[in-house]
């Protein structure tokens, strides 16, 4: 019986506090984050503008582009403008919660996890 009841209190509480830790891991590591997120972003411009001037050459040579590359390059335009659009939200944010130390909490937690996301 103290078994069943051990065994049952300690599933309630990994359902319990997994998560509750990793949201409070998204709050004491967010400018860690929104930092690693702008160099990623950077990263991905790069290789972006590499690929796309390296389409824009084969076309000119008459080359085929495969539909692989320029869905490719598509999505990752979507990602660069999307993340750049938070980062660019993010900075304008106030921050007032221990002199810019906390999140704009007004942004909802999706907006918090949307730089983890991406």
């Amino acid at each position: 019986m103290c078994e069943n009841l051990l065994s049952v209190a300690e599933k309630v509480l990994e359902l319990l506090v997994d998560p509750v830790v990793r949201q409070l891991g998204y709050l004491f590591n967010y400018r860690t984050n929104i930092e690693d997120l702008s160099q990623q972003v950077e990263k991905l411009r790069d290789v972006w503008g590499r690929q796309q001037h390296s389409v824009d050459e084969d076309k000119r040579n008459g080359r085929v582009i495969f539909d692989d590359v320029l869905k490719w390059l598509t999505r990752a335009d979507g990602f660069i403008q999307d993340a750049s659009k938070f980062l660019e939200d993010e900075k304008a944010a106030p921050k007032s919660c221990f002199n810019g130390l906390c999140p704009n909490m007004k942004s909802g937690q999706p907006g918090r996890r949307q730089g983890l996301l991406i």
